[in-house]
């Protein structure tokens, strides 16, 4: 069997060995058929090769389930490149081109090797009976279940409908399952298991460590440049070599479009071309970014975190973090997109107490907003805040970065070898948490003896960019408090809405409120693109409510409150 797989390998894939003896034993024991298969393997480890080679040399269909459209379009693509006859059934493809495919399906000898699917087409009545049809005639040989970490609500990227799979799974009796993730702590992989409903499966994992990575963490608020900082390191990181595919290229992830805007645009204007990639995007757009950044005529794409799964590109030489990521577990898994051709590579997150505090106020109110929704807590609820913590405690602590990352899925702590600057430079490290807390003792002192606004907001601060939110998210004029947030999110939300139907025109009685701003208008110049939400009309309106506060009856004090009220709703609906 060993030698018609690697005659498999080559011919249809071109590789004259596996990239590991974990791969071709995974392949082998896919191939057997006689037990469900349970993958988890590290980012660029080979695990699309596991279902793939297996299907290819199988008489029936191999059904691929994964998240994304995109995803899904990459990998197909990729199999009709080596003429392995792959294709898709979405919610995107002309009714002709399903037609065709459904017929092949419909044969008594389909051509069809490998067929892939999103969790919500496997699920629609209008596939059901194909699917039950081709269990019947024996003609399914597998379903591989890719990204499986999808389907654990205690993992980062947990979607609903991967939760039908479990159903779908005990239909298709005699079919052998194989899950694969690149990002599964112990309590996932349990979950996985027990979601998917496999049997007593045979389970093959890696480490998660990889040695060609560094891991650093540079705080953001010492510098004093970040973006002339950020610059310096793409350029003495891309200047270190090749790689695979001639020169090297990177990602830079930041939290929202209007970041990735600004550091691309800053990249830019310092010397390194760079495109930013968003779903604030048109569509031709973006397609065009990720081409032109895939072919390598961008080296540089700056990203939202919609940007990467399932991009294969081996030459990645940095991934950089602009923001914090929202856990530990996808911080793995975007920045382990570098160096997938096993040469070294630079993964660095740009740390900031702002940040951490930002995300933390959207992670809480996100729970809230669930718990509100369905009445009751869960457990999984604090996964969110836990994973969090733990991004966080692996930029804050002193400590090998890669025996963090590796306590977390439940490794043992590696031989770190100088792959990250705590173990290269433990003084360094040191150093920087030492001055952090002493900007940040600084800052505490300067804030609690400057005079406040109303809810904490201090004018001077927030003008100069450097440092506060804005607002504070707890103490907020009054009649408000911590502990009932529900209250003051509903109350924030009627408000909007009342000023969204006015502007769209619904509201008959402020109809004439809304008029084209005048040549002389102060806002007619202020950037719609950056916030596209929130119009030149939209801000000319409040800019119009303030004046008349401030010179009306209202006084003062409610010209103030009615200004903290509006930057709350500006920063809770628009970023």
């Amino acid at each position: 069997m060993t030698t018609n797989l690697k005659q498999a390998l080559k011919t249809h894939f071109g590789f004259d060995t596996f990239r590991s003896k974990l791969q071709e034993d995974v392949v082998k024991a896919v191939q057997r058929g006689d037990r469900d298969v349970f993958v988890c393997m590290p980012t660029g480890a080979g695990k699309s090769l596991c279902y793939q080679l297996p299907a290819v040399l199988a008489e029936g269909i191999t059904l691929v389930i994964s998240p994304l459209i995109a995803l899904i379009q990459d990998q197909v693509d990729h199999l009709k490149e080596l003429n392995i006859p792959a294709c898709s059934i979405n919610s995107k493809l002309p009714v002709s081109e399903r037609r065709l495919i459904l017929a092949d399906l419909g044969s008594s000898n389909p051509k069809l090797k490998l067929l892939y699917i999103t969790p919500e087409m496997v699920a629609s009545p209008a596939f059901q009976p194909c699917l039950m049809d081709l269990c019947s005639r024996g003609l399914l040989s597998y379903l591989a279940v890719d990204e499986a970490h999808c389907v654990s609500q205690w993992g980062h990227d947990f979607r609903p409908d991967y939760l039908k799979l479990g159903e779908l799974r005990a239909r298709l009796q005699g079919v052998p399952c194989l899950a694969l993730t690149a990002t599964a702590p112990k309590n996932v992989q349990e979950d996985i298991i027990q979601s998917l409903r496999l049997s007593s499966p045979l389970s093959f994992l890696t480490p998660v460590f990889r040695s060609n990575l560094h891991y650093d963490v540079i705080f953001r608020e010492l510098l004093p440049n970040p973006y002339v900082h950020l610059c310096a390191f793409i350029k003495k990181t891309l200047s270190l070599g090749g790689g695979s595919n001639g020169q090297g290229c990177g990602i830079v992830y930041c939290r929202t479009r209007e970041g990735c805007e600004t550091v691309a645009h800053q990249l830019t204007k310092l010397g390194v071309v760079a495109k930013p990639y968003h779903a604030g995007l048109k569509a031709t757009d973006r397609t065009g970014v990720q081409n032109e950044w895939m072919q390598g005529k961008v080296l540089v794409i700056v990203a939202t975190i919609s940007f990467g799964m399932g991009v294969d590109k081996a030459n990645v030489r940095f991934v950089a973090h602009w923001n914090l990521a929202k856990s530990l577990a996808s911080y793995y898994q975007e920045s382990g997109r570098a160096g997938r051709d096993g040469l070294p590579s630079a993964c660095r997150t740009y740390y900031s107490p702002r940040d951490k505090e930002q995300i933390n106020f959207l992670i809480r109110q996100e729970v809230a907003r669930k718990q509100e929704k369905r009445g009751f807590a869960k457990d999984t609820d604090k996964t969110a805040m836990t994973d969090f913590e733990a991004m966080v405690s692996f930029c804050e602590q002193e400590g090998c970065r890669h025996a963090t990352i590796s306590k977390f899925f439940g490794n043992t702590a590696p031989n770190c070898a100088g792959a990250c600057d705590y173990c290269r430079n433990p003084k360094l490290v040191r150093a920087q948490l030492e001055r952090a807390a002493t900007l940040s003792t600084k800052i505490g002192a300067a804030q609690s003896s400057e005079p406040k606004g109303a809810f904490g907001f201090q004018p001077d601060t927030y003008g100069g960019g450097k440092k506060g939110y804005g607002f504070e998210r707890y103490d907020e004029g009054e009649g408000y408090s911590e502990d009932d947030p529900f209250k003051r999110k509903k109350e924030f939300s009627e408000l909007f809405k009342k000023q969204m139907s006015m502007r769209k025109g619904n509201d008959s009685s402020q109809r004439e409120e809304f008029v084209p701003p005048d040549i002389d208008c102060p806002l007619r110049e202020a950037s719609s693109q950056r916030i596209p939400k929130l119009s030149v009309k939209a801000r000319e309106h409040c800019l119009y409510l303030l004046q008349e506060a401030l010179q009306g009856q209202q006084g003062a004090e409610d010209a103030l409150k009615y200004l903290s009220r509006f930057i709350q709703i500006f920063f809770f609906f628009f970023f």
